[in-house]
């Protein structure tokens, strides 16, 4: 079951798997950081499709459904018990991770916990072909707020701001649109970090789920990313960016490269 960790060992997953009754059950799986890149250490970049994130109210809860494509939960606001057919439930908090390959069998409900909202990203692993379809959705009045870091035409890299749409979903849910992604992979960032001026190595989504991000930029300017946030590195050419260690806190993160 996962516990509060900051993964600094190696990547520590749940998996939700079909069972051979037609239930599904709960797995564990570790994956191993491979490769240090100068203060952070990561894992092997695996494939995926597309990345988006759901926002689910306090009294939140589901009946038992199947997923409709191979996915990864990683949680990034409060705290939700997710129960699978075996009977066997599990509470994830931000940093724990959620595979989820049920796609064809009585799958699993998910629940809010202790009275707060839930967010999470959600990475699809595939373009899935289980049972059912992705429901139409409504724009909402809420968005999702993102810090986006780019190179301007002086050759430094510049902070902008930005805001994903959100769309209602069951339950009084809402979910953004999809983000194409070609793979993701895990990083680890020890307390000390200070990584003097680089470039993004690809275009990429960063998402904190423990730890944060202190960027600074050539121009002077300084930013910070907390757990949960959302931030677009794509100064791929140019100056690049400083980032440090937010508070001194390890941060255990998602790359999740642009497509």
């Amino acid at each position: 079951m996962p516990t509060e960790n900051t993964q600094e060992q190696h990547v520590t997953i749940s998996r939700l798997v079909a069972g051979g009754d037609g239930e599904s059950r709960f797995e564990d799986h570790a994956i191993d950081y491979n490769t240090a890149l100068g203060p952070l250490r990561q894992t092997a970049a695996i494939p995926a499709t597309s990345i988006c994130f759901h926002w689910l109210p306090a009294e939140f809860a589901s009946d038992f459904r199947a997923m409709i494509r191979p996915c990864l939960i990683m949680v990034i606001e409060g705290a939700a018990s997710v129960e699978a057919g075996s009977g066997e439930a599990r509470v994830f908090h931000p940093g724990d991770l959620l595979e989820v390959t049920d796609c064809n069998d009585y799958g699993h409900d998910v629940r809010a916990m202790e009275g707060q909202p839930f967010r999470a990203a959600v990475i699809n692993l595939d373009a899935g072909s289980g049972l059912g379809k992705a429901p139409a959705r409504q724009p909402s009045a809420q968005s999702l707020p993102f810090l986006r870091n780019v190179t301007g035409d002086d050759g430094r890299s510049h902070f902008e701001d930005g805001a994903l749409p959100y769309f209602t979903g069951d339950g009084g849910s809402l979910i953004t649109g999809e983000i194409a992604i070609a793979r993701y992979q895990f990083v680890l960032a020890l307390g000390d970090l200070s990584f003097d001026f680089h470039n993004a190595p690809q275009r990429q989504i960063v998402l904190p789920l423990t730890g944060g991000i202190q960027g600074e930029n050539g121009d002077g300017s300084r930013r910070q990313v907390a757990p949960g946030g959302v931030y677009f590195g794509e100064d791929t050419t140019g100056q690049g960016h400083i980032t440090r260690a937010l508070d001194g806190a390890v941060r255990f993160s998602i790359f999740a490269h642009l497509a």
